[in-house]
């Protein structure tokens, strides 16, 4: 991909996060205030009732009959969580102009320094909250939390090692481990969103069963959505010395795929009443999604020659291709007091990332070491000559 197509990609990405945070700002600011003045309406509840009426956003099996009463008892740790966290994603999407990074270093650093001080505080009160209450009276809830406290804590580790990355002066890995960051920052506005524009196509489902379908998608969606944006934004240069892989390598992660996706598939089988059984599609398509995305990637790659991309696209997709086993497995380690049930919903939740972070910390390290034997003359100096192919892994 050339730059051009990189920079005009980039700028793409920007538009669709910034109009989600832009749409999300409002909704987050509003969404305590009646919490403290009963009166005030939340316009996030009125933006669903107008879309799916009001037994679907406030009756039943919503958010606001099951965590009310937390709500209100934590309100002040609530409040902090949902304010700073919009201004947060809000300003950390400035991160992403290059045009600000190159005319406006100052502005870029200090917006990225106001970034991490309001997401750090809004995770650690997000935190707080989940420790202080329990988890809601239904059959996501258990799941849901766990997934809340991974992202609380992914949000973090990652904008912080961002951090450090970019005081060791390596630019790449500062970028992609704040891309990580933020997407897991968007997934609270994403979530909404499906939750709200999903009713009409699944109107059987209630509000919270709605929430644990749109969970089962980000949980792969907002690992693998910012492992796929690295790539699509990131130039790989030629790299000396490397040979293709044999193909069965790729036969091999599609077996893998489909077997993990089958067994997981038994596993959802055995939920009881009144747990949909569909609840596995929604971690498996966008799953196979991101399959035929990264396999897509492969094979332009391996057409050019491309190698070292090419490798870079394998290692992603055996992120997702081992994703649906380690669901499986994370089904079989979750706490003790979880149900079968319980334990399976997670799975589906936080399992996926678990791969797929690890094959996008490979691709990220790879990316951030070329770029660095690329500028320094220190490094190409004193490595080895590429006087014989080496495999390319």
């Amino acid at each position: 991909m050339n730059n051009h197509k990189q920079a005009v990609l980039s700028r793409g990405l920007f538009i669709v996060a910034a109009a989600v945070a832009v749409l999300y700002l409002p909704l987050a600011m509003n969404y305590t205030w009646p919490l403290f003045h009963p009166e005030a309406t939340s316009w996030q509840d009125g933006v669903n009732t107008v879309v799916n009426g009001p037994g679907y956003a406030t009756a039943d099996g919503s958010v606001q009959s099951v965590r009310h009463a937390a709500y209100a008892e934590h309100r002040v740790v609530l409040l902090v969580h949902t304010t700073l966290g919009a201004v947060a994603l809000t300003l950390a999407l400035f991160q992403f102009s290059s045009r600000l990074r190159e005319r406006r270093p100052a502005v870029h650093r200090w917006t990225g320094r106001a970034y991490l001080a309001l997401m750090s505080v809004s995770m650690l009160t997000a935190l707080i909250f989940l420790y202080a209450t329990p988890p809601a009276e239904h059959f996501i809830g258990p799941a849901f939390e766990t997934q809340l406290r991974a992202l609380a804590v992914g949000t973090l580790a990652s904008a912080w090692y961002a951090v450090y990355a970019i005081r060791k002066r390596d630019v790449i890995s500062h970028r992609a481990w704040m891309t990580y960051s933020i997407a897991f920052m968007l997934t609270a506005p994403l979530l909404r969103f499906i939750w709200i524009g999903i009713q009409p196509v699944i109107p059987q489902h209630d509000l919270l069963t709605n929430i644990g379908v749109g969970s089962l998608i980000l949980g792969v969606a907002a690992p693998g959505g910012a492992a796929l944006a690295f790539m699509l934004t990131q130039h790989t240069p030629p790299e000396a010395g490397t040979t293709p892989v044999s193909a069965w390598r790729y036969g091999a992660a599609g077996a893998i795929a489909l077997l993990g996706s089958l067994t997981y598939t038994g596993l959802t089988l055995r939920l009881p009443e009144p747990i949909p059984h569909t609840l596995v599609a929604f971690h498996l398509v966008p799953l196979w999604i991101a399959i035929a995305l990264t396999t897509l990637g492969v094979i332009r790659a391996r057409t050019r020659g491309a190698t070292a991309r090419e490798r870079q696209w394998r290692w992603l997709l055996w992120g997702f291709a081992t994703a649906p086993v380690s669901a499986t497995l994370f089904s079989m380690i979750v706490p003790p007091a979880f149900t079968a049930a319980d334990a399976i919903i997670a799975g589906g939740m936080d399992g996926a990332g678990i791969p797929i972070t690890i094959c996008f910390a490979l691709v990220v390290r790879a990316a951030a070491r070329a770029h660095a034997d690329r500028t320094d003359p220190s490094r190409v100096a004193s490595a080895p000559t590429a006087s014989a192919p080496v495999s390319s892994g």
